[in-house]
């Protein structure tokens, strides 16, 4: 009888056993059902999220900053490329690319459009920024700066081409070019390592160089800009508008050098001598633009871009210098400027000592 007992316990444990065993499966399955149904779906409308996650991954870098795009999303822009290896190219054309291409680059893409504009060509004047004003919100804060600093350029030519002279000339008041230049130095100090750097320093050099040697270049013959009564002499009263400068922007590399000008003006009276020639061939070094950008760069080499000034007053001419041929009209006028001339170009050739 005993043994009877045992062994329907036995059954009955058994029993118990398998019930267990039958519901655990039954509660896995019923999970791996539920997570399979409900993966990747909305709770509440049951619609598949793996096409929004993807596309909210998609929209990021369409900001003002473009901040959001990512690197490794970098698309394949070999026909921007090929525009920029062709010097023949419209800078037209490859605004038109960039604006056409640019919302949905990353931001490596970004920097190497602008860093391609900005080295294209001879001279970055022949770039019209106005046509990427559709693409200023994707573009970085120093390319938005330095893009109204050109445009103010535009507006108002530091330099322009004078058929006369079949070169560009000064084109403003002694005054005017010192602040336009002091303009891209402060661009320089604020943005010393970005995409518009080398472009600004090219800027800088070039209004900075002529506003203190006046193009002048004795090697092809041409005279100081601000030059007095002789072609030798620069007129004294070109030194208050230094003077001006000065006391206005103490602190600024610009004005260092136009006070050290200042005492080799007096220091020579005023004539164009060996002394004087020499400080124009030194001003590449001495306007320094490696301490101002702070990462020591060539800023002379940017691919197929237009070199900085070098030391020669060479250079001076073939980065629009001037030529006075009318000594008559060289008087101090501080009330005519180049953007209100009806004629500029006539006026600039003719020249005088504000300009």
């Amino acid at each position: 009888m005993k043994k009877k007992m045992n062994k329907k316990s036995v059954t009955v444990k058994k029993a118990a056993l398998a019930t267990m065993c039958l519901a655990c499966v039954l509660s896995v399955s019923a999970c791996g059902k539920k997570d399979n149904r409900n993966e990747n779906k909305d709770p509440i409308t049951g619609e598949s999220q793996t096409q929004s996650n993807d596309g909210n991954g998609s929209e990021a870098g369409t900001d003002g900053s473009n901040e959001g795009g990512s690197d490794t999303a970098a698309g394949d822009h070999s026909e921007f490329e090929a525009m920029i290896g062709d010097e023949n190219t419209d800078p037209n054309s490859i605004i038109d690319y960039i604006n056409t291409n640019i919302a949905g680059a990353a931001v490596s893409d970004v920097k190497n459009f602008f860093t391609g504009l900005l080295g294209f060509g001879d001279d970055i004047r022949n770039i019209d920024f106005t046509r990427l004003e559709d693409s200023r919100k994707y573009m970085p804060e120093d390319m938005i700066a330095f893009m109204d600093l050109m445009r103010l350029e535009g507006d108002t030519p530091s330099m322009l081409m004078s058929d006369e002279e079949n070169r560009k000339v000064i084109n403003m008041t002694l005054s005017e070019m010192l602040e336009r230049a002091l303009l891209f130095e402060q661009h320089l100090e604020k943005y010393p390592n970005s995409v518009s750097t080398d472009a600004a320093a090219r800027m800088y050099e070039e209004i900075a160089t002529n506003a203190i040697s006046g193009g002048y270049n004795k090697e092809e013959g041409v005279e100081h800009y601000y030059k007095g009564d002789a072609n030798d002499i620069i007129d004294q009263k070109a030194l208050q508008y230094y003077q001006q400068f000065v006391q206005a922007n103490p602190n600024s590399n610009l004005a260092k050098i136009v006070t050290e000008y200042m005492n080799v003006l007096q220091s020579n009276d005023f004539k164009i001598n060996d002394s004087m020639e020499d400080f124009y061939k030194g001003l590449h070094g001495k306007l320094n633009v490696s301490n101002l950008t702070n990462h020591g760069a060539n800023t002379g080499t940017n691919g197929a871009g237009n070199g900085s000034m070098n030391n020669s007053t060479e250079s001076n001419t073939e980065n629009s210098s001037m030529e006075n041929s009318n000594t008559e009209t060289s008087s101090v006028d501080n009330t005519n400027t180049a953007k209100n001339d009806t004629n500029a170009v006539d006026t600039v050739i003719q020249g005088t000592v504000n300009r």
